[in-house]
């Protein structure tokens, strides 16, 4: 039964995801946007996540229709919309919201606010509940078996997955313009996705290395998720999701770029999906390349390991048309995220992270039990069309976390001496 787990293995689990998130946040550089309040909306959406339950009782109801199993082996796939940015941001947003509301509680006790519970029991058992189910997701996608990535190896398709694919790389040794082009595709959509997705990672994601039978030269695949087409994604009609309309849009809703290397000193990934390469300019290192986009299949219609939709491979004309696309939509969205208000931007930011159980839902085939809108809703002055929301809350994150700049002030516990997180790790042991 989902989340008959004991306190030991509980903390166990917050405390190995306190290290891995710490260890993740200090190797990245931080660079807050001149266009969306990131770290602002992504702390009113760990808010929501776990202050409102808003998580728990989605997942409720999707757990009555799908294990947390199944979700990740249906993921094991190029091209889905859930990977181990996913599954890895599951986990972390909700412990972060978790120790925003401790640290809050901590705080008041402190101050002498009479009766303060820190972490009253219903919530430990949602969070025994959300961590269990989490914890079922990454090894059973995760060639490696583990929860985070160890070895610094991203590894989820399997080898017959992967020999499949083998004819349809088209090898490119002397094609400089080819090369040239796939580079300026590649920073084009790079671009494009982190405005569109409100400067955050969602719809990028990275993986690898892998092997061809009999070939030495590592295997990395650069995934564009949720680009936006105008069309249903993944047969899940997301316009609710994205709220911003672009007026051509893409040919294609995602791409997946496959590229075998050469000469590399380092190729590590971590748990955003995202590589480290050296050297980190390795255009000139690709021997061969492959190009495909995913069919529009519903989630829940997919099966391991025999139907996990259909890959079609792309010739390379495509990449002068996402080029263009790219380009245009870039300029398109600036001139009007320009326009919005400073609530309207925070709110479509904290969709983006609230919203991701929209993508688990799917998997069930309960997406439409649920209303996805009710962030924008709120920045436009709307009643809000979901039970599952108190605004006045929403209101109540957003001042609250004015005070520290939209940073929560629980961050600096990143800082803390490894004496102090030995026994009182970043994200906080269940609480008596």
């Amino acid at each position: 039964m989902l989340g008959d787990i004991s306190d030991e293995e509980t903390n166990d689990i917050i405390m190995m995801m306190s290290k891995s998130v710490r260890r993740n946040m200090l190797k990245r550089n931080i660079v807050e946007s001149q266009i969306f309040p990131v770290t602002h909306y992504i702390c009113v959406a760990c808010y929501i996540l776990y202050d409102q339950s808003y998580l728990y009782n989605i997942l409720k109801k999707i757990t009555s229709n799908i294990s947390p199993e199944e979700i990740a082996l249906r993921s094991k796939c190029l091209g889905s919309p859930l990977n181990h940015l996913a599954f890895y941001s599951f986990a972390m947003l909700y412990l972060h919201g978790r120790a925003q509301v401790i640290n809050d509680n901590l705080y008041k006790k402190n101050k002498g606010v009479a009766n303060v519970i820190i972490e009253p029991e219903e919530k430990k058992k949602e969070t025994k509940f959300i961590l269990d189910f989490w914890r079922r997701l990454s090894p059973n996608y995760l060639n490696e078996k583990t929860l985070i990535v160890e070895h610094n190896n991203l590894t989820v398709l399997s080898d017959d997955y992967i020999s499949n694919l083998k004819d349809q790389m088209i090898p490119i040794a002397n094609e400089s313009d080819l090369l040239k082009k796939v580079k300026q595709t590649i920073a084009h959509l790079t671009i494009f996705n982190f405005l569109f997705q409100a400067e955050c990672r969602a719809g990028i994601f990275e993986h690898g290395p892998y092997y061809f039978e009999k070939n030495s030269e590592p295997l990395v695949f650069k995934e564009f998720q949720f680009i936006y087409s105008g069309k249903k994604m993944f047969g899940v009609d997301l316009s609710d999701y994205f709220p911003h309309k672009i007026s051509n849009p893409s040919p294609i809703s995602n791409i997946i770029f496959g590229m075998t290397l050469k000469d590399m000193n380092k190729l590590e990934f971590n748990d955003w999906g995202t590589l480290f390469a050296q050297p980190s300019d390795f255009t000139k290192n690709i021997t061969s390349i492959g190009l495909w986009t995913k069919e529009e299949s519903h989630p829940k219609d997919l099966r391991y390991p025999e139907n996990l939709g259909k890959l079609i491979p792309l010739s390379h004309e495509i990449l002068d048309d996402l080029m263009q696309f790219a380009k245009a939509a870039t300029r398109e969205l600036y001139i009007d995220f320009a326009k919005w208000s400073f609530l309207k931007k925070l709110m479509l930011g904290t969709n983006l992270y609230v919203n991701f159980p929209a993508l688990y839902s799917g998997y069930a085939g309960i997406e439409n039990d649920f209303n996805w809108s009710w962030a924008l809703d709120y920045a436009e002055g709307k009643t809000l069309k979901s039970d599952l929301i108190n605004p006045d809350r929403i209101e109540f994150y957003i001042k609250n976390l004015e005070k520290w700049k939209g940073a929560h002030y629980f961050l600096k516990r990143a800082l803390d001496g490894p004496r102090i997180r030995r026994n009182n790790p970043f994200y906080y042991y269940l609480q008596d």
